[in-house]
């Protein structure tokens, strides 16, 4: 036979089984196919709205010996197969973002897997054989329902990071001491640290905060290696002297705890503590040891009940940076002493002068002392050649001293709602501002030298007595809210018609025009298309126009307080848009360009006059806060409201909604619902699937019976039940639920009704279906044996 013949008779390489090639696969899975250096492969499956991956990826041999990266972030896979680990070359998984609850066991035999990204699923345990993963250096696990961490992982020769925050870990073992790497547990309900009594204690860093910690162990001491802890927002009240022995700790974070003194050892630290942070805990005096640290270049001590520090501070020669704000402290004196301090914040004191001395801080970059009582900003204040940034908002100082600036080269200035009448005539001296901030005070006009602020970015004149204003071209930010503001469109020197031109077009960013008296947004407004936040709230405002779509970066909309009824139809037009905030105004309906802006995150429509929203409301998958409390809603949509998965707060308070979804449920990740002041006759079954919920109100509605389920939300810490109509008793379950969280059941009557209003009617034709049974099925799911029947609908 001729070689011609031969090469005719050749068949292509099969896509799956031996012998197979990625050349041979269909050209919808090649699109996510991508070469590397070296001829490598990554599977690039990120953001394309899959439930699952291709069954060929595992398939075909070529792919299986080339993959070294798999990205299928931010899609709606419930599982990833156990045939991942027929990659046996994969270096990088990442899954973020997606609804997994379990993840296979075999990414254990993964033996080059370099980097695991399995970030914000639903998954409850790790793959309890994840230490065999001997190449595994960085975990990303947080954001999931984890309840503990795998026995063994403490065995993991290759791990250098682990974060399993955000999850539900009560506990953990005490080999987690043994892993040579950082380790992140916080926003967990770990409540003990377990003692360090391990044979090779190896970790170097440890975030257990967020958490319900009330002790540590007295084997800290063991934590040798130890060089950085974070214990912040629990509950301890005191720490153990052997915290004293863990000798090269350099970063310890003790803030927003209940310490009332600290030991006498902990003093020993001296020669390694840079960060110590002790704000917001119960501490009325800071001893005078705190000279020990002779390392220590960052302390805070913010939020505590000082009324004075220590002489012994003064000792500290590396310190940097002290925060004392939120104190009782009556003096800054103490602070003149420490040369080498670079940031000085004493907020929220009762300070009333500052000492002349100050001049001599010759590193000082930012000086804090807003909230205080100072009645004169002294002139030694322009004479630190080194301060950047200045904040003295919130005291009594009624001029400016005219050193200010001079051989000075300030970047912040904040002298927000003080008494000031007047700035300098001068502000070139000013010239390197960056952020101006004079809001709440009495000025009524502002010096022409503000054109030469060439670096200025953020300028806030709100609550003042400014009929016109001169605005730089530089601005990114600007705040105009509260003057008596001359509005002129024919004037086009007004400020209301310069921030239009071009420009001021090409920076500014955000805008903030309430309480201004505006019928209408100036037409100039809508020239801004690098505006991404507008806030035109408290004015008159009767429409937004059609131009509103020429801002095609906007990301925020607020217009609360206005007449409005309702947003132009091409709203639909602003994509960028995450937040739409138009309480209190006149919407009767919703605008159905809304559901068209597919990135909100923020929709508040709270005290308004709507009545329904579209049955197709969940197309706003992406929705984290809703806010649609005071409005006269009938029911709320039924369309498949598993879809709004995404909620973390619903507001429904103050409306007349007789019946909650079916679906309702299976909004796993809501952690706030409000439905006071409704309608409500029955609760829907299963409401143990709420596993995120934590506050829940239900008050002021004709609710008769509770589901058994409601005692079952494992995280509920907060219920009102009030002003119902439960007579005839509670679950069974009621006083566990009592005893675990704080519940209102008061003022029950038998008697209680609501006037009866006409609904409209449920589409014969369609049925409530259950996320669980598919949406195949017609059967909805059945609620609590205890609750009335609720009826089902589309």
């Amino acid at each position: 036979m001729s070689a011609k013949r031969k090469k005719k008779d050749d068949k292509p390489p099969p896509a799956t089984g031996p012998g197979s090639k990625i050349i041979s696969l269909n050209d919808a899975l090649k699109k996510h196919i991508k070469r590397t250096e070296g001829n490598k492969v990554h599977l690039k499956f990120g953001t394309c709205n899959i439930k699952s991956l291709p069954i060929e990826i595992w398939a075909n041999e070529e792919l299986a010996e080339l993959t070294i990266k798999l990205n299928c972030e931010n899609n709606r896979m419930k599982r990833l197969p156990k045939s991942v680990a027929v990659l046996v070359n994969l270096e990088y998984i990442n899954i973020r973002n997606n609804a997994l609850s379990a993840f296979p066991g075999s990414v254990s035999r993964l033996k080059k897997l370099v980097e695991l990204d399995i970030t914000n699923n639903n998954i409850k345990k790790l793959p309890p054989a994840i230490h065999k993963a001997s190449g595994l250096t960085t975990l990303h696990a947080s954001n999931n329902k984890i309840r503990a961490l795998p026995k063994n992982i403490g065995k993991s020769t290759s791990l250098s990071y682990v974060d399993v925050s955000h999850n539900l870990i009560k506990s953990f073992k005490k080999g987690v001491y043994e892993l040579s790497a950082t380790v992140v547990l916080s926003h967990n309900r770990i409540t003990d640290m377990p003692p360090a009594t391990v044979k090779k204690p190896n970790i170097q860093r440890l975030d257990l905060s967020h958490n319900g910690i009330s002790h540590m162990p007295e084997t800290i001491e063991k934590l040798q290696r130890l060089t950085w802890l974070d214990l912040s927002h629990n509950s301890l009240d005191e720490l153990p002297a052997e915290i004293g022995k863990v000798r090269f700790l350099h970063y310890f974070n003790l803030s927003n705890n209940h310490i009332k003194a600290l030991p006498q050892e902990i003093w020993n630290l001296g020669t390694a503590l840079s960060t110590f942070l002790l704000g917001h805990n119960e501490m009325g005096v800071l001893p005078d040891d705190i000279q020990k640290l002779t390392k220590l270049k960052e302390l805070d001590v913010s939020g505590n009940k000082l009324e004075y520090l220590p002489e012994g501070l003064k000792e500290c020669a590396c310190l940097q940076l002290l925060d004392a704000s939120e104190n009782q402290l009556n003096s800054m004196k103490f602070a003149v002493f420490l040369k080498s301090l670079e940031v000085l914040k004493v907020g929220k004191n009762n300070i009333e002068v500052i000492p002349v001395e100050i001049v001599g801080m010759k590193n000082l970059v930012e000086l804090g002392v807003s909230e205080n009582k100072i009645k004169v900003l002294p002139d030694c204040v322009g004479s630190i050649k080194t301060l950047k940034r200045l904040f003295i908002a919130k005291n009594k100082i009624s001029s400016l001293p005219e050193s200010l600036g001079h051989d000075q080269v300030l970047t912040h200035l904040d002298i927000s709602n003080n008494s000031l009448t007047a700035l300098p005539h001068d502000l070139r001296k000013l010239r390197n501002l960056e952020e101006f901030r004079l809001a709440n005070n009495d000025i009524a006009g502002m010096p022409k030298s503000i054109d030469f602020l060439y670096q200025i970015r953020v300028l806030d004149v709100a609550g003042n007595g400014f009929t016109e204003l001169n605005v730089p071209k530089t601005l990114t930010e600007l705040h105009l809210s509260g003057n008596p503001i001359t509005i002129n469109y024919t004037d086009h020197r007004s400020a209301l018609v310069v921030i239009g031109d071009k420009d001021h077009l090409r920076n500014l960013t955000s805008l903030e025009l309430c309480n201004l008296g505006l019928e209408e947004v100036p037409p100039s407004v809508y020239n801004l298309r690098m505006l991404k936040h507008l806030n035109v709230s408290n004015n008159s405002i009767k429409t937004l126009g059609d131009n509103i779509c020429k801002m095609r970066g906007l990301e925020s909309l607020v217009a609360d307080q206005n007449f409005l009824t309702g947003l132009p139809a091409n709203i639909s037009a602003l994509q960028r848009l995450h937040n739409v905030s138009l309480a209190d105004n006149n919407v009767e309906e919703f605008t159905g360009g809304l559901l068209q802006c597919m990135a909100l995150e923020t929709l508040k429509l709270s005290h308004n006059k709507l009545k329904l929203l579209p049955e197709n409301f969940g197309r706003l998958n992406k929705l984290i806060r809703l806010d649609l409390s005071n409005n006269e809603l009938l029911t709320f949509p039924k369309d498949r409201i598993d879809i709004l998965a995404s909620l973390l707060t619903l507001n429904l308070n103050q409306n007349h909604i007789d019946q909650m979804p079916i679906d309702f449920p299976y909004l796993y990740r809501l952690q706030e619902l409000r439905a006071a002041g409704n309608d409500l006759e029955a609760l829907p079954g299963e409401l143990d699937k709420l596993k995120s919920l934590e506050v829940m109100d239900i008050s002021d509605n004709i609710i008769e019976v509770l589901p058994e389920s409601i005692c079952k939300i494992p995280n509920l810490r907060e219920l009102n039940v009030s002003g119902n109509k439960i007579t005839r008793g509670f679950p069974k379950a009621w006083e566990n639920l009592r005893a675990r969280a704080e519940v209102n059941m008061a003022e029950q009557s038998s008697v209680k009704k609501r006037e009866p209003r006409d609904r409209p009617k449920p589409v014969e034709s369609e049925t409530q279906i259950s996320p669980k049974a598919g949406r195949k099925g017609k059967k909805g799911k059945k609620g609590a044996k205890s609750a009335p029947p609720i009826p089902t609908g589309s």
